[in-house]
């Protein structure tokens, strides 16, 4: 008969950490296996998601931020998802040399098929009510302390405490 193995750490700031990561990734491979049926990736529903939040058109540096991610990540992420017809860029007139994201017919109809989230809710769906409160008050917290020790200037305004 096999015994079980178990395992130690002493650090609960690293367990905490990992145990995070963890549930980061069993939930984006759970949110990346329902979206296939559309095409996208889960950063790729995020991002139409923020425009679609942020009334249908946006900046880069606007998605970048919302996504807590390095505008130049973005910029290929973009590029990408204008190949695949789902975006497209537009002359910004309210500044030179800028330019704004919109979705196409194709990038919205398929943002609006993207808001169902069944796996999402079916993650959650674990935890009471007020469980997912004190969570989503915790990541809050977590994300804003992480981003302000890195001196970050450029917060992301969604979701905030209250939200």
């Amino acid at each position: 008969m096999a015994s079980k193995k178990t395992y130690r750490c002493d650090d609960q700031d690293h367990v905490g950490w990992f145990l995070l990561e963890q549930t980061r990734n069993a939930i984006y491979k759970a949110r990346a296996l329902e979206l296939e049926q559309y095409g996208v990736s889960p950063v790729q529903a995020g991002v139409m998601f923020v425009i679609h939040t942020l009334g249908g058109k946006t900046r880069p540096a606007e998605i970048a931020r919302w996504l807590v991610r390095e505008p130049h990540s973005i910029s290929g992420l973009l590029s990408r998802m204008e190949r695949d017809g789902l975006l497209q860029r537009e002359s910004d007139p309210e500044r030179k040399n800028a330019v704004s994201i919109v979705l196409t017919a194709e990038g919205r109809d398929i943002c609006d098929k993207t808001f169902r989230r069944e796996s999402v809710r079916q993650v959650f769906s674990g935890l009471s009510e007020e469980e997912r409160k004190e969570l989503m008050g915790s990541l809050i917290r977590l994300r804003d302390r992480a981003l302000k020790d890195r001196k970050v200037r450029n917060r992301p305004p969604f979701p905030t405490a209250g939200s």
